[in-house]
């Protein structure tokens, strides 16, 4: 098989080597690999070659076009050769590629030399980790990349960037030993501060509050008011959001078209620069004119974000949001948007903010319980015709206890949904449920209140609240868990603290400072029965309280109104491997998938360290876009898992965390069984004063192939966690020469079930 390959006249030039240097780009290179793969499987002709890489070159222009100032690296051209191969027919050759790059990528981690700093620095930090799904879900979701060291930072680096912070901000207000411990319980995983502050600390939470926080609610009356939900979005703070009859007239009326074309306007490459090109939008379209945006200062995609980190998306995803709003703006002229169109908005706002990042509800909305078109939004295949409503959980909301037969005509609704919609929010039982520190506050706002996407923070319209957990271990006592609910509390009472929100408006900050709320959780509720007691959750909730008052004192910060709540724990409950929140485990042995892209690092070296993975469901190997990684997972001795418990059970223990622990709501998903619905219905029917904070979904008994949660044997664990036993994660630093964190899209408070 010859190789006559032409270098074509082409836009590719150059191309980045894995050591960062630039070389000249040389299609002849791209043939020679592809006659190699095809000689070596006894494929294809002399013609070849020159096909593949000319198909390759394709694919590189396409990608130039689509990109400016783009430059290909040595990686993505070789996966292009592998989906070329693959695309073209030729799969033993494929096959035969991927083999090629496996052995020059094993070969490239012995021969690389590995600083010894960076080796001692990164298993350092391996102790603290539990298992090899706890190392993994670090590295992927909160370590921040060190331009410095070239490197993704350590545990061990990333707590003492959070502590940094936190010192610059509190100062001498608190002692040399109490920063001490402070830091040595989050170190050792016994509590969590807001996992987002952990993520932001330093640069992106000095130039925003904002960006510390888990959760907010908002409202939206007017214009600007979506501009800051982008905003909060794009600091990966969840959002819950309001689409009330009562707020949505509040919006102006959309005019007729005038034909006036207003002069252009140049978006800005910032957070507010989007933000504030879209409301300019919204206002222009309003008033019945027109304008054309000049993105040409958006950084393209790919490119390095220096203060929230990872990869730029390029203008793409907000210019799909300016044209879906323009165009449903412009079907209401002459009348005012609909509660569905400002719930649409709203979801296709925190659709283009995850865009490129994992597809994942960021947003809980609320709607009057009379509105029928909220009820349906999420009828039949509406992931085919209004995909951006995935982005949402809906919710309704209640201001009384309902009459039985309208209280059953939502709850039929919600079970045939298969989705858990619409939740229930219960309004009406707040007088009841709040402390009556916090209803002398609140009761002036509860007309428009609502609560975070995860239900178990009430909040007013244009307020956050920030979370922090202690971490229940099957070895704790009662003095350890008051140490470490004092340690939370304390952590939690500084982060009230941060009022800092340059862009949005001062109410923000005028409803923070006043109540200065608290979200101190528990999590691993399931992994220790003492926990579960009802006198140890008194006690527990009663130290908070205290430890607040007193810190907030010496911080000069108000007493927080509502301190403690049960939120769900789905990532943080994987990097610290504890059952989920007030969840039980999924089994006593199980195996935890995990959803990567094929381009990731981390897949990359996992992969090459023998760790069990799969193409996602329709695709495959080769050509699969994500892959699915196999973590083995073990419960503790006599831990409750999920089929040891029943929904009534588990909602009297929802009930217990909520009258004896939580001043906010716990938040759990009840999982129902088919013969459970009419009971459940009766449960929450008879328990409405206290509900709050419920997701229901149906219980399924049906195995799915590469599902999140898979039970299996003690054999199958035994012979997963053997092959994980020596996974090294100093390893990483050969396969990321450049910040490729994808930190920045977690969001650190989402709907539902979050991972559960």
């Amino acid at each position: 098989m010859s190789n006559n390959t032409k270098q074509k006249t082409s836009t590719i030039t150059t191309i980045i080597k894995r050591n960062g240097d630039s070389v000249a780009f040389d299609l002849a290179k791209i043939s020679k690999a592809a006659q190699k793969a095809l000689i070596a499987a006894e494929e294809g002709d002399s013609n070849t070659p020159q096909l593949i890489a000319n198909t390759v070159l394709k694919e590189l222009e396409i990608l130039s076009n689509q990109t400016e100032n783009y430059i290909p690296n040595v990686e993505e051209i070789q996966d292009l050769v592998e989906k070329a191969l693959m695309l073209e027919g030729y799969t033993k050759a494929s096959k035969s590629y991927i083999l090629f790059r496996q052995k020059r990528a094993e070969s490239r981690v012995d021969d690389e030399t590995i600083s010894s700093t960076s080796k001692e620095s990164i298993n350092e930090s391996k102790p603290y980790f539990k298992n090899a799904l706890s190392e993994f879900v670090y590295y992927r979701t909160y370590a921040r990349w060190r331009e410095d060291l070239n490197r993704r930072e350590t545990w061990v680096e990333t707590i003492q960037r959070f502590m940094d912070f936190m010192k610059e901000n509190v100062g001498d207000k608190l002692t040399a030993e109490e920063y001490k411990n402070l830091h040595e319980s989050i170190l050792n995983q016994e509590v969590v501060p807001s996992m987002r502050l952990v993520w932001s600390a330093g640069k992106a939470a000095r130039s925003t509050n904002v960006a510390a926080y888990n959760c907010s609610f908002i409202a939206p009356s007017k214009l600007q008011d979506f501009g800051e939900i982008m905003y909060i979005l794009m600091c990966g703070t969840g959002v819950g959001f309001s689409v009330e009859g009562a707020t949505v007239a509040e919006l102006p009326e959309i005019k007729m078209q005038t034909g006036k074309i207003l002069a252009t306007h140049v978006v800005e490459d910032s957070k507010e620069g989007w933000a504030d090109a879209f409301v300019y939008g919204l206002n222009a379209w309003f008033e019945g004119n027109n304008l054309e945006f000049d993105y040409s200062k958006v950084r393209p995609k790919g490119a390095r974000l220096a203060t929230m980190g990872g990869r730029a998306s390029g203008p793409d995803p907000l210019i799909e949001l300016m044209n879906f709003s323009r165009a449903l703006i412009l079907k209401r002229q002459g009348s005012r948007l609909t509660s569905m169109d400002v719930h649409d908005i709203v979801c296709k706002i925190g659709e283009i903010v995850v865009a490129g990042g994992v597809r994942r509800s960021a947003l809980i909305s609320l709607s009057d319980l009379n509105d029928s078109e909220m009820r349906n939004a999420k009828e039949g295949q509406f992931w085919n015709t209004a995909p951006h409503r995935s982005m949402s959980n809906n919710s309704a909301i209640y201001t009384s206890k309902p009459e039985a037969a309208e209280f059953m005509e939502e709850w039929v609704a919600l079970a045939k949904s298969g989705t858990g919609e619409r939740g229930i929010f219960n309004r009406g039982g707040l007088a009841h449920q709040l402390p009556e520190r916090r209803w002398e506050t609140f009761k002036d706002h509860v007309k428009g209140c609502g609560t975070n996407p995860c239900g178990e923070i009430i909040l007013r319209s244009k307020q956050f609240c920030n979370l922090t957990s202690i971490v229940v271990r099957p070895t704790d006592t009662m003095e350890s868990l008051k140490e470490k609910i004092k340690q939370a509390t304390i952590l939690g009472t500084y982060q009230a603290s941060l009022t800092k929100f340059p862009y949005i408006e001062k109410t923000w900050r005028e409803n923070c400072e006043e109540e200065a709320l608290l979200g101190v959780s528990l999590t691993g509720y399931w992994d220790n029965s003492l926990i579960r007691k009802a006198s140890t959750l008194k006690q527990l909730r009663n130290i908070s309280i205290r430890t607040n008052k007193e810190y907030a004192k010496r911080l000069g910060i108000n007493q927080s109104t509502c301190v403690t709540c049960i939120k769900p724990s789905g990532n943080s409950s994987q990097l610290l491997d504890t059952a989920s929140g007030m969840h039980p485990r999924h089994a006593h042995y199980y195996i935890r998938r995990v959803r990567i892209n094929a381009t990731d690092p981390l897949f990359k070296m996992l992969k090459d360290q023998g760790v069990p993975f799969n193409p996602e469901v329709g695709q495959e190997i080769g050509t699969a876009v994500t892959y699915v990684l196999d973590f083995p997972v073990k419960a503790p001795e006599d831990a409750i898992v999920k089929n040891d418990i029943g929904a009534i059970e588990l909602l009297d223990h929802w009930k217990n965390l909520k009258t004896n622990f939580t001043e906010h709501n716990p938040s759990a998903t009840i999982s129902v069984a088919d013969n459970e619905w009419i009971d459940v219905a009766k449960w929450v029917y008879d328990n409405w004063e206290v509900v709050g904070g419920l997701t229901f979904l149906p219980k399924s008994e049906h195995v799915y192939r590469l599902a999140p949660y898979e039970e299996c044997d003690k054999a199958t664990y035994d012979a997963l966690t053997k092959r994980l036993e020596n996974v090294d994660f100093t390893k990483l630093v050969v396969y990321e020469r450049q910040d490729q964190t994808t930190g920045s899209k977690e969001f650190a408070c989402v709907g539902g079930g979050c991972e559960i």
